[in-house]
């Protein structure tokens, strides 16, 4: 949002730049509060005048996360964050925000209440008429289904326009779905009348049956594949950020016997409809609607192919640990000098790209998290106890450095040592001193705390 408004104005730019010049911290800041004080609020107050109507956008507030990774931006649009958030009542009378969102209770609540905030609803009639919502998708649809030498027509695209209920994701996964590879007995024409001839429900149930049609129409009817579906969307639901399927396979790799020996890919290749990222290793995997999440976590909405995410817990922790004991190393980022400070390698970032991959960063940064949502398994616990038995623990810590996130290893520990205490491991951690590790030259002394049931 800061780049595309100072590309506006050359002093709104100056002032960008002015913030972050002397400020590597800032550049690199994940408080929101922050970056709207000093991104968005210091450029535009410095500008005495905006030539042009200025518009922010914040698309799918819902799908940031969930409620608690919500709360600071909520809190910030509120107002009533911090001081300097009270100032967004104060912006130039030419600029303004708009949010777009799913009626979720903590969004509703929070920006219901603001007096400075306008509430519109698209279930409003009076706002967005049901009229103008089916004009709108009819018009999708037939630039989606239409063409010369298309067995559709007009009627037929009048016909699953007022079958949309005015839901655009609903239409979006028809025309994906009438488009779909032809099978024996399965034709455009045909899917086009199966789901005119569905479920008369709106909203949730609409979409619910959608998803019952794309995925029965995908997938192959036996139990195995089923299994595996639950598993890769298990591993992908469950993960705390997507990761692409290139990360997500070297994970796999790491899991557990019994979660099945297939690859993402083999299971989501064809859910293009329903994912982001099926057809590029690179590019992250995650629902591309929110509702495709919901329908999955709730068994009375997916029944047989409903996901329970605590199931792949274990196999997240494994793969979490296995990954790091692979990856982990002395001088990760092959450093010349260990006396220069971080901010002092002017390549560092690119470093870190190229030495730690996604699924090594992801594993360092969320490990503690899996460990401790996975119930207590012994062998789990031998993978935690050698983790601090040897050099991984420093070699972790220099990777979260580089990674500039050493200030969550306190979050980590404390994920693992709250695991610990509530699995009674006395039995199988015997307490421990201090003792040291030689690299070198160097000494490192680590202390192992012991576990109290």
């Amino acid at each position: 949002m800061a780049r595309d408004l100072v590309d506006r104005d050359p002093i709104m730019r100056r002032t960008l730049a002015h913030a972050v010049l002397d400020d590597n911290e800032l550049r690199h800041t994940k408080d929101v509060t922050r970056q709207w004080e000093k991104f968005i609020l210091g450029p535009v107050e410095a500008s005495q005048v905006i030539d042009a109507p200025v518009l922010l956008v914040i698309d799918a507030l819902d799908e940031s996360g969930d409620v608690h990774s919500r709360e600071q931006i909520l809190r910030m649009l509120a107002g009533n964050s911090n001081p300097f958030s009270s100032k967004l009542t104060k912006l130039p009378t030419n600029l303004r925000i708009l949010v777009t969102s799913r009626p979720l209770d903590d969004i509703r609540e929070v920006l219901n209440t603001a007096s400075h905030v306008r509430h519109v609803s698209v279930n409003d009639t009076s706002h967005v008429s049901t009229e103008s919502a089916e004009h709108d998708i009819q018009l999708y649809i037939t630039t989606k289904l239409g063409g010369s030498h298309s067995a559709f027509n007009d009627g037929h695209f009048k016909e699953l326009a007022q079958k949309s209920d005015g839901l655009f994701e609903w239409a979006r996964l028809a025309c994906e779905h009438i488009r779909g590879q032809n099978k024996v007995g399965v034709n455009r024409m045909k899917r086009f009348n199966d789901l005119l001839a569905g479920s008369s429900g709106g909203g949730a149930l609409l979409l619910d049956e959608m998803y019952h049609n794309i995925l029965e129409d995908i997938m192959p009817k036996d139990d195995s594949a089923i299994a595996a579906f639950r598993s890769v969307m298990g591993q992908i639901i469950a993960s705390l950020e997507p990761l692409s399927l290139s990360a997500l396979n070297a994970m796999r790799l790491h899991f557990p016997s019994g979660y099945g020996s297939f690859t993402v890919e083999e299971v989501i290749g064809q859910l293009g409809s329903l994912l982001t990222g099926t057809a590029d290793s690179q590019t992250s995997v995650r629902p591309l609607h929110a509702s495709f999440y919901d329908f999955l976590t709730d068994k009375s909405r997916s029944n047989k192919f409903y996901v329970d995410t605590s199931l792949v817990q274990s196999g997240l922790a494994f793969a979490s640990m296995g990954v790091m004991e692979h990856g982990l190393c002395f001088n990760i980022c092959s450093l010349e000098s260990s006396y220069l400070p971080n901010s002092a390698v002017l390549d560092l970032s690119e470093r870190v790209k190229k030495f730690i991959p996604s699924q090594l960063s992801y594993s360092c940064r969320f490990w503690g998290m899996h460990v401790r949502a996975t119930s207590f398994d012994s062998s789990l616990a031998k993978e935690v106890e050698a983790f601090f038995d040897g050099e991984r623990l420093l070699f972790w810590l220099e990777a979260l450095s580089v990674m500039e996130n050493l200030g969550s290893a306190v979050g980590v520990l404390s994920y693992v040592s709250d695991w610990l205490m509530v699995c009674s491991l006395t039995s199988l951690l015997r307490p421990m001193n201090s003792y040291e590790l030689r690299d070198g030259s160097r000494v490192m002394t680590a202390v192992r705390i012991p576990v109290t049931p």
